[in-house]
């Protein structure tokens, strides 16, 4: 009987013990998302144009060291001129589960996350790389996956956590566009990573022993993108994601 009273003892000490370092939840929130275009530049050379008027000009041709050529007050050279700007930071959603592993004040908090994220983007093109098109906004909604691995420390109920989050890309889609604007971003978003990185960086807090609140800030460590074709022409884009993340969670 002793002997069965000691085990039973050292069962609800272990259990105690391991609920005190192993915890794990579900949360969900919402999450404030913008796309930058760092570095923005194009790869096309610019538009020569002469307009067909001028040809009868009589000084259209001149001689250069005996060889005729245009006259280059009757030359036209436009650079083409194409801009992606992201509108504002846009809401989207995230649920997910966690795991938190603590030892002393310090806890390790691995992640599973299902998140939605939107970008409002303005884009305008000159005529010479999309005929009749000049500008038109689009709204681009991505589903991705995200495992933020974050190392934190606890103050009371306050916690402080930063990490690194790997997203990886489930589906993308361009909505609320002209039909030239659509074919545009569907070849944008046809060359974002499937796989980004990026780090986490915020404060959380922990109520009642199960109730945790987070509020963080996702920075960008690699490119969505580098490149989009529009139009046959080639262009650099240096596509990074930022967003604000807030959430709740019920910890087990």
């Amino acid at each position: 009987m002793k002997k069965l009273l000691l085990f039973m003892a050292v069962l609800f000490v272990a259990h105690i013990s391991y609920g005190q370092i192993f915890s794990w939840g579900i949360k969900g929130g919402v999450n404030s998302s913008k796309i930058s275009f760092d570095d923005f530049s194009l790869e096309s050379p610019p538009a020569v144009t002469v307009d067909p008027a001028d040809l009868t000009q009589p000084d259209f041709l001149i001689d250069v060291n005996g060889v005729s050529v245009i006259n280059p007050d009757y030359i036209t050279v436009t650079a083409p001129q194409i801009s992606f700007t992201p509108s504002s930071y846009e809401l989207g959603y995230h649920f997910g589960v966690f795991a938190r592993i603590k030892i002393l004040a310090l806890y390790l908090q691995p992640e599973l996350i299902f998140s939605q994220t939107n970008a409002n983007i303005d884009v305008s093109a000159t005529d010479n790389i999309i005929n009749d098109f000049t500008s038109s906004t689009s709204k681009i909604t991505y589903n991705n996956f995200d495992i933020p691995v974050l190392l934190g420390i606890k103050l009371g109920p306050l916690r402080l956590c930063a990490g690194p989050v790997a997203s990886f890309k489930l589906s993308s889609t361009p909505d609320d566009a002209t039909q030239e604007v659509i074919d545009m971003l569907e070849d944008f978003t046809s060359v974002t990573k499937q796989a980004t990185f990026g780090g986490q960086t915020g404060v959380g807090l922990d109520l009642f022993k199960k109730l945790t609140l987070d509020i963080r800030y996702e920075f960008p460590l690699s490119k969505l993108g580098e490149s989009v074709t529009i139009g046959g022409e080639t262009f650099n884009t240096d596509q990074r994601a930022s967003q604000f993340i807030g959430s709740i969670g019920w910890m087990f």
